[in-house]
């Protein structure tokens, strides 16, 4: 029987464009001739109208299917689903399988389009994407036939480069959007992993789980947001970057502390003194060290206490789910990690 976990991660992409508001750009003047072409649509009627092109594309939490990818993106298109600010649903998606020939047949001048109406783009990206296009069709075209008696023989042709949205970025807004398609990648595989394990525990253990990651969650969230830097454009992607990191801190630990006898060569008391001596050395010269970040000493504060609820949760979950583990052993490899975050903390 497969376990249903609480995951909110693998919901939709975990990138909130409204957080990340910017002002759209025109596009290019080549774009005025390329759109003044009509285009009928194409739609699928045995497409569901609520399928999920980036997640075919890609392969998230299925197999990767560039044919239901295309389908999804024009349905995708048609509804405007892209509202939230997504560089991929719609018209990302379809720009890269005309462009590729990926699950349909190539068609540069679709490819062209699609890009010119990828609205989240910026001028300086679509530019670029219609730059690369072009390098596709000279690729494209068959090289000159031999002269008589020449020697050597001309080169064989190169295959024509792989047309990728985000590849050709250059803004914070379109680098947090590939951020976030990575931590979604990410996210399908953590979830795979869980289930292997959860699905082995009891009904108590299964709600220990639960409860672990929902101070797990709440952890996550709170260090994303005080102990990241939020200067700059491309503050979104620094944020799910942490997240990410943390997410598989999180399963690594899972399997860590599901191996048999696990333990630590040093006792809790002296990773925790170590720990707590940082700690107030980064809250002493946080003032400082901080100085020109949106990070605080109260955001710090305010992460600590999180940090220890999740702590407690795990020591409690193991004692539900691997009571033969020692709770110090596992308290003492979570202060461990802490540790490394303070220190990182104290040398930005």
């Amino acid at each position: 029987m497969r376990t249903s976990l609480l995951l909110p991660w693998l919901l939709a992409l975990p990138f909130s464009a409204a957080a990340q508001a910017v002002q759209q750009e025109p596009p290019p003047a080549a774009c005025a001739a390329i759109l003044a072409k009509p285009f009928d649509g194409g739609l699928d009627p045995r497409i569901e109208p609520d399928c999920d092109s980036t997640a075919y594309y890609y392969g998230i939490g299925r197999e990767k299917d560039y044919a239901m990818a295309r389908s999804c993106a024009l349905i995708e298109r048609i509804d405007h689903v892209d509202k939230d600010g997504s560089l991929f649903t719609g018209a990302g998606i379809l720009s890269m399988v005309f462009a590729n020939g990926e699950g349909t047949p190539r068609d540069l001048d679709l490819a062209r389009r699609f890009v010119c109406e990828n609205k989240e783009a910026a001028t300086a990206e679509t530019e670029a994407r219609l730059q690369l296009l072009d390098k596709i069709a000279a690729a494209l075209q068959p090289p000159p036939p031999p002269l008589p008696g020449q020697f050597p023989p001309p080169p064989r042709p190169q295959p024509p480069p792989h047309f990728s949205l985000c590849a050709t970025t250059s803004t914070g807004l379109s680098w947090g959007w590939c951020t976030a398609l990575t931590v979604r990648q990410n996210d399908a595989k953590r979830y795979d992993e869980m289930v292997k394990i959860v699905n082995g525990l009891t009904p108590q253990g299964v709600e220990a789980f639960k409860t672990l990651q929902t101070a797990e969650g709440a952890f996550e969230a709170v260090r994303s947001d005080k102990e990241v830097d939020q200067t700059g454009a491309a503050r979104g992607a620094w944020i799910l970057q942490e997240q990410d990191r943390v997410r598989a801190q999180f399963v690594s630990d899972l399997k860590l502390f599901s191996t048999p006898d696990f333990s630590e060569p040093v006792t809790l008391a002296v990773v925790d003194a170590v720990l707590d001596k940082a700690y107030n050395n980064l809250r002493a010269n946080g003032a400082d060290v901080f100085r020109g970040t949106t990070i605080t000493v109260a955001g710090v504060d305010e992460t600590q206490i999180a940090w220890r609820k999740y702590r407690d949760a795990w020591r409690t979950y193991e004692g539900v789910v691997n009571p033969k583990v020692s709770g110090d052993a596992v308290a003492t490899q979570l202060s461990r990690e802490r540790l490394t975050q303070i220190h990182k903390l104290s040398n930005p």
